[in-house]
């Protein structure tokens, strides 16, 4: 995990009422420690900055378990916080050498299906009505995380198949078309632009709609969020994954979500199915070349 934070924080004097702004680059994180827990180690961040009129300033990040955002603090000592910089904690990228041996699935979509299949009858079987029961969030979460993987594998599949998507692909993205490389590297490994392409492919995060779209449309010519009349729901849903998974089901606001009724998730998986349906009908049906 690796702690992201950006925005300006705006505090203001509890004594002056003077109003003072603070740049997220202006922070230094550090992990400052952990102790042991039930579930493993609990891991502290912290940013702590000296600042002329306002004093000692902490930002506070806690992880546990591994891998989850517990719990975040903001110190300011006594004066008034009128907005807070954006910060939290984030999986880092995936390094490309460990996705060398990955072999992705003929068949993303089959798999989608079957997932979603399962899932629908865990949440019949042992689901609750109540939205803050656990076994809704973790089917909720991998419904999100099913879609994921079947536009990144599904992605990965026709670029490999497809001479000309992937030439749009290596013109069209901005990272990949500013790579470059000599004559020799060229010549000591002949698939290396196919490498390259794949590497990158897989160091995407596809909860990053916007950024799949893009995509997507280089490669495919096809706009997916075009494909749903649901955009809103879709990114809300995502974002809510993010609290299911880094929060534990609470809010950046420290309050846990009761969202996740029976009902909720059931729409929820509903509305993933139809776009991943509108997707693979879509690539079947584009016009190849």
């Amino acid at each position: 995990m690796e702690v992201y934070c950006s925005g300006v924080a705006r505090i203001r004097h509890n004594v002056t009422g003077q109003l003072y702004e603070i740049e997220s680059d202006e922070l230094d994180w550090h992990a400052v420690g952990g102790d042991e827990r039930q579930m493993g180690p609990e891991m502290h961040y912290e940013a702590v900055l000296e600042h002329p009129e306002l004093g000692e300033l902490t930002w506070g990040l806690w992880e546990y378990p591994i891998g989850i955002e517990n719990y975040s603090s903001t110190d300011v000592g006594g004066h008034e916080i009128v907005k807070d910089l954006d910060y939290g904690l984030k999986h880092e990228r995936p390094d490309p050498e460990e996705w060398l041996d990955y072999d992705v699935p003929a068949n993303p979509f089959t798999i989608f299906m079957e997932s979603y299949h399962h899932t629908g009858d865990l949440l019949a079987e042992i689901g609750k009505d109540d939205g803050r029961d656990l076994v809704n969030r973790l089917i909720f979460s991998h419904q999100v995380t099913a879609l994921e993987a079947y536009l990144g594998d599904t992605l990965l599949n026709v670029v490999a198949s497809d001479e000309n998507a992937m030439q749009r692909l290596i013109v069209g993205d901005d990272e990949l078309s500013k790579q470059k490389f000599t004559l020799a590297v060229i010549r000591e490994e002949p698939e290396l632009v196919e490498r390259k392409v794949r590497e990158h492919l897989r160091t995407v995060l596809y909860h990053n709609l916007a950024k799949v779209d893009a995509l997507y449309s280089i490669a495919l010519g096809i706009r997916i969020l075009s494909l749903t009349d649901k955009k809103d729901e879709l990114f809300r849903s995502v974002m809510l994954r993010h609290d299911c998974v880094h929060r534990n089901g609470f809010g950046k606001d420290g309050l846990e979500l009761s969202t996740f009724t029976r009902e909720f998730v059931r729409e929820t998986a509903e509305m993933i199915k139809s776009l991943v349906e509108n997707i693979d009908r879509a690539i079947r049906e584009r016009p190849k070349g």
